[in-house]
């Protein structure tokens, strides 16, 4: 069963597709949140038709992996071209 809020992101991401023709497949969506008194926690939200498994790959592979090449700023929209490690 797709949430409302599983919806919404979905339209919401569904609305910047790297390239003219793409569609969304699935997403992964990690959030952190402060409270009134200062301590902070995450939330993870994973669209409708996925897994637990693919989340855990997504957040891996995006954690892991280089991004992009120059030669494919779709898969970055709206930030430089060239690599990019999480930990550098």
């Amino acid at each position: 069963m797709v949430t409302v809020e599983q919806r919404k992101v979905a339209a919401a991401v569904s609305e910047i597709p790297p390239l003219g023709e793409d569609v969304l497949v699935a997403w992964v969506l990690m959030a952190e949140w402060r409270e009134p008194d200062g301590q902070t926690k995450l939330t993870r939200l994973i669209s409708g038709d996925s897994s637990a498994w693919q989340a855990k790959g997504y957040l891996h592979e995006g954690l892991n992996s280089r991004w992009p090449p120059a030669n494919l700023p779709h898969h970055n929209p709206g930030y430089p071209s060239g690599w990019t490690r999480v930990d550098d």
